[in-house]
């Protein structure tokens, strides 16, 4: 964060923050739906990790995925937004948005699960949307810190899984506790 405010380069920097968020709030969506539900085999380390998640939502230790997937994951991503601007002022803006909208997301996540009450109503729809996908349908609302991608894919509410998930019951999951 520092380096960006060393290298600010107005509007440039500002449109890079906002791609670096852009980035993450796409791939927060994309992995929880894809790699930790749809396709676990894609990742099943991670996928099991994101069962007991599931199984254990307000334990804290199943609440963030490991870092060392963290320290992977950038140690590839940053390369590679190196390859594509080229310019070190808008490389480091470009990860300093996705480092500020993850860190956004880990609040947004841990404010979901533990006894917090926010403050907003948007922290407070955000987190009910959670809970609905953790208890009621872990096939809908994928996003932990926006609702944009589940509106755009139509996972933005529950759906009859009978057909999908052969042997449960409509609205529960073999992962998820149905709480009434």
């Amino acid at each position: 964060m520092t380096l960006t405010c060393l290298y600010f380069d107005g509007f440039v920097t500002i449109l890079a923050l906002a791609l670096g968020a852009l980035v993450y709030a796409v791939a927060e969506y994309v992995v929880h739906r894809y790699v930790l539900h749809e396709f676990p085999r894609l990742m099943p380390t991670l996928y099991r990790g994101h069962v007991e998640h599931h199984k254990h939502p307000q334990e804290l230790k199943y609440l963030f995925s490991p870092v060392h997937y963290d320290v992977l994951i950038y140690a590839v991503y940053i390369p590679l937004v190196w390859l594509m601007f080229r310019q070190f002022s808008v490389v480091v803006a470009v990860v300093t948005g996705t480092l500020l909208f993850q860190l956004y997301y880990q609040w947004m996540h841990y404010a979901a699960h533990r006894p917090v009450v926010p403050r907003t109503a948007w922290g407070r729809w955000m987190k009910k949307k959670h809970l609905l996908h953790h208890f009621k349908d872990e096939y809908a609302w994928y996003g932990v810190s926006h609702p944009v991608l589940d509106y755009v894919m139509g996972t933005d509410k529950e759906q009859d899984r009978a057909a999908r998930k052969a042997g449960t019951e409509a609205g529960s999951s073999s992962t998820v506790h149905d709480v009434k």
